[in-house]
């Protein structure tokens, strides 16, 4: 049972403030004396059942039922199961009957506790009391997991031993059945059954100990499909060294421009260098945290020691202070900034290492590994550690992003006017950034918290932790001060999007010349962006394999590289520039003649729309002939510079308007496509984050006994919604290369790009499982609804300034598509909606 949600809260500020001497009752080890059960017991009878069942994610749950009829004589606590399931006299009966007199298990790291279900009290008929005791785990990597009186030992690339070792209360207990039922999954050795059918096997009378055979799923949970735990690590390190390698690459060119005297390119250079120092640093830091120290208790202090260090040196080298200007004024500004993020910083440091250098000042040993209750100054000061930590790498990340941001010149350039409340922001942020990170600590507390309780339920709490609740807390909080950068680390990769971002913006505006679309270092840099932020959703289908970690990255490269190499010979534009002799650019770019083509392109969609209602009787004032001519003379458009008219049979000044956008340069369309898709991915990516840790009470409660499963959540929705935030920004910034008439077959053509790498990768690797599969293909899905949605409002974007002239956007859109032409889309939109609530119902099919 979990102890009320203040009893969480109230713990925590106690271990924070140093303030508890002794374990609460809550966490003090079950004292009660169990009475013996009879030595006859031929009126008792007991059934056990497993049932195993396959998530659609990586879990296979586990339940098992008990279920015991036992005498009221034979016991003097059989009335006591009787109560309310919530009583302590309930809980201490069910554990003397059930776990009281089992063997005691070494402490071990393999071990997985069960959680205990809330049934109903026993049922009492004459002098018979009938007891049931259910429980469940989840299988999600290899150990021992332990469900009621059954054990079962997961191994990697090995059959599952289900074994029943019975209660010695109940040994000398009649068993009325066994049943084990596999869920899909088939036993490959046990004891000859009763009665078996392809669902479950049924025993009776077995010996007191019954041992099955599982044979595992045909798909793999990732955590069993390793061969050796080094592969796993060298496939995220590859990772994470492409990563940086294609930063360096995408910044390298620009780098070697910023010897250039023009003032134009100077701020490009100056990024440029910054993300090269940043590409560098994060190929050292993944090296570092995921390989040099592998994690153990004899390294707990070591990794301690490099995470404050390297958060510290992340923060200075980021150098949040510069000033915006060269003057006395803001290098007096950048001064004081200076002090405050070097007096913060290193006071957070130094409060984390002078709990490394000197631990006997609060109690500690010198491996900062209490085997003994340590003082409840040691339990803050571990505490204080974590958070010195995280506090400092949150602080780095959020440095590192603001230098991005700053030299990049994204969001709204501040005025010379304007008052400088840098400092005030800092100190807000400092502020935030130390409540997120209590929040964090208080989360992994509370997963302490949640498994010792769990644990303790049957009074093994001591024995599992292999020390008291004060030495195992200390014991966690330690662990958590070496694990936690490199957690923090594995979320850097949106440091990286920023960086390619802002070095994107910076080259767009020292280079205005106009073109259809990014160019040269540009486009490497736009592919870039959509290897690491939004592909970066295909990674897990990938992981499957986790050697080929390292080449996701330029499969999606190459893959957005042969889309616009394709699209910028078959675009609507390409072909029109071609036939004008390069002149479209140069007329769309300037006012008058982009004025000129929308003018022409409304007009166009007036006249369709009257010939619409002459072929239907509806307008008796135009004739056809008439109508034909007048958009025959719009088709002979052509540029101011242009001899000749330049646009194809089947492309009208509508498809040339559209194909511009609603910007004047590509890094407009791509900032209106990334806000939209960062709208429409919203309910998406809260969709996909309550799927995977809060589907079903199971996946919830895993959730909240994860260390970090509530910050992962967050983490998830926000890693999401970068993702579609980059796929708009993509989709905008090539949106005139891309082919199609319209917005969404543009869209569509992306999403190719997208879904070719996940593609190749499922034809190669044959072991996918249908429901992994359907997983993927349901994120493909929603990536393409959310693409297709933001192609159709950049659409009405182009023809904004029509806006006064309908009440609703959809009008307008109707207007743009025309009657048939909508109807396509929405159809097309509909049929996308469709197959995602087919998918997702044949993913949470039992």
């Amino acid at each position: 049972m979990t102890p009320p949600a203040w009893q969480w809260v109230a713990f925590t500020l106690t271990a924070l403030a140093g303030l508890s001497a002794q374990p609460t009752p809550a966490h003090a080890a079950h004292a009660t004396t169990c009475p013996a059960v009879q030595q006859h017991l031929a009126k008792t009878n007991v059934s056990y059942k497993l049932i195993f069942d396959q998530h659609p994610s990586d879990f296979i749950e586990v339940r098992q039922v008990t279920r015991i009829e036992l005498p009221e004589q034979q016991w003097s606590r059989a009335d006591d199961l009787t109560l309310s399931t919530d009583s302590l006299k309930y809980r201490e009966a069910t554990r003397c009957l059930l776990h009281e007199e089992r063997k005691t298990h070494e402490k071990g790291g393999d071990r997985r506790p069960e959680w205990q279900s809330t049934g109903s009290p026993a049922t009492k008929e004459g002098d018979l009391v009938t007891a049931q005791y259910e429980s469940w785990n989840l299988i999600n990597g290899p150990g021992e997991f332990e469900v009621g009186p059954w054990k079962i030992a997961v191994q990697p690339d090995k059959d599952w031993k289900a074994t029943l070792h019975s209660p010695d209360a109940l040994s000398g207990a009649s068993r009325k059945t066994v049943e084990i039922d596999p869920g899909g999954m088939e036993i490959s050795d046990a004891p000859e059954a009763t009665s078996a059918n392809k669902s479950s096997r049924v025993w009776i009378a077995q010996h007191p100990d019954t041992e099955a055979t599982i044979v595992p799923p045909q798909h793999p949970i990732p955590a069993l499909s390793r061969h050796n735990p080094w592969i796993g690590a060298l496939g995220v390190v590859s990772w994470w060294v492409c990563a940086s390698f294609v930063i360096a690459l995408s910044a390298w060119p620009f780098f070697r421009r910023k010897t250039d005297d023009t003032p134009e390119n100077a701020p490009t250079g100056i990024l440029a260098t910054t993300v090269l120092q940043w590409a560098a640093l994060s190929a050292a830091l993944g090296l570092t945290l995921l390989l040099l120290f592998p994690p153990s208790p004899s390294s707990n202090r070591w990794r301690a020691l490099i995470g404050i260090s390297s958060g510290l040196a992340l923060v200075l080298l980021a150098r949040p202070w510069l000033p915006l200007a060269r003057d006395s004024d803001e290098n007096q500004k950048g001064l004081r900034r200076r002090t405050l993020v070097v007096a913060t910083s290193s006071t957070a440091a130094t409060i984390g290492l002078l709990v490394i250098v000197a631990p006997h000042l609060f109690g500690l040993p010198p491996s900062l590994m209490p085997t003994s209750p340590p003082p409840s100054a040691g339990i803050a000061a571990l505490a204080l550690l974590d958070m010195s930590i995280l506090w400092l790498w949150f602080s780095a990340m959020a440095a590192w992003a603001w230098r991005f941001t700053r030299e990049g010149r994204l969001g709204r350039p501040s005025s010379a006017n304007e008052p400088d409340h840098r400092l005030r922001h800092m100190v807000a942020i400092g502020v935030t950034l130390a409540a997120v990170t209590a929040v964090v600590v208080a989360c992994y507390l509370l997963a302490f918290e949640l498994t010792w309780e769990r644990v303790n339920w049957a009074g093994e709490a001591s024995t599992f932790f292999g020390h008291d609740h004060r030495s195992a807390l200390s014991q966690q909080l330690v662990q958590f001060s070496s694990t936690g950068p490199t957690w923090a680390y594995a979320y850097t990769w949106v440091l990286s999007g920023i960086a390619l971002v802002a070095l994107l913006h910076s080259s767009a505006r020292a280079n205005p010349k106009k073109s259809l679309g990014p160019e040269g270092g540009d486009l490497l840099l736009v592919a870039g962006i959509f290897a690491i932020a939004v592909a970066l959703r295909g990674t897990k289908f990938a992981g499957s394999s986790s050697e080929i970690y390292g080449l996701w990255l330029p499969l999606n490269m190459g893959a957005l590289y042969a889309t616009v190499r394709a699209g910028r010979r078959w675009s609507v534009l390409g072909r029109v520039n071609r036939e004008a002799a390069n002149c479209v650019v140069a007329e769309l770019s300037s006012r008058t003649g982009h004025r000129r083509l929308m003018e022409d392109a409304r007009r166009c969609r007036d006249l369709l729309h009257r010939l619409h209602l002459v072929d239907n009787g509806r307008a008796e004032k135009s004739t056809r002939p008439d109508l034909e001519e007048q958009l025959r003379v719009l088709h002979r458009w052509r540029p101011m510079r242009c001899d000749r008219d330049c646009l194809p049979d089947p492309v009208s000044v509508v498809d040339v308007a559209l194909s511009w956008g609603p910007g004047r340069h590509w890094w407009n369309n791509a900032l209106i496509a990334a806000r939209w898709a960062s709208v429409f991915g919203i309910f998406p990516s809260m969709v996909t984050a309550w799927y995977t840790y809060a589907y079903d009470v199971e996946h919830w409660t895993f959730t909240l006994n994860s260390p970090t499963g509530i910050p992962d959540m967050v983490g998830k929705f926000l890693t999401q919604e970068i993702s579609f935030a980059g796929a708009g920004l993509v989709l905008g910034a090539l949106w005139r290369v891309l082919p199609g008439e319209r917005g969404p077959v543009r869209a569509f053509y992306l999403f190719i790009a997208w879904l070719a790498p996940i593609g190749m990768v499922a034809a190669l690797h044959h072991s996918i499982d249908r429901r992994e599969l359907a997983l993927a293909i349901l994120n493909v899905v929603l990536m393409l609804m959310v693409l297709t949605l933001t192609s159709m409002w950049m659409d009405t974007e182009t023809f904004s300034r029509e806006r006064h002239y309908w009440t609703k956007r959809l009008s307008l859109l109707a207007s743009i598509y025309q009657v048939h032409g909508l109807s396509g889309q929405v159809a097309f939109l509909l049929l996308q909606a469709g197959a995602a609530v087919t998918i997702w119902r044949q993913i949470i099919a039992k």
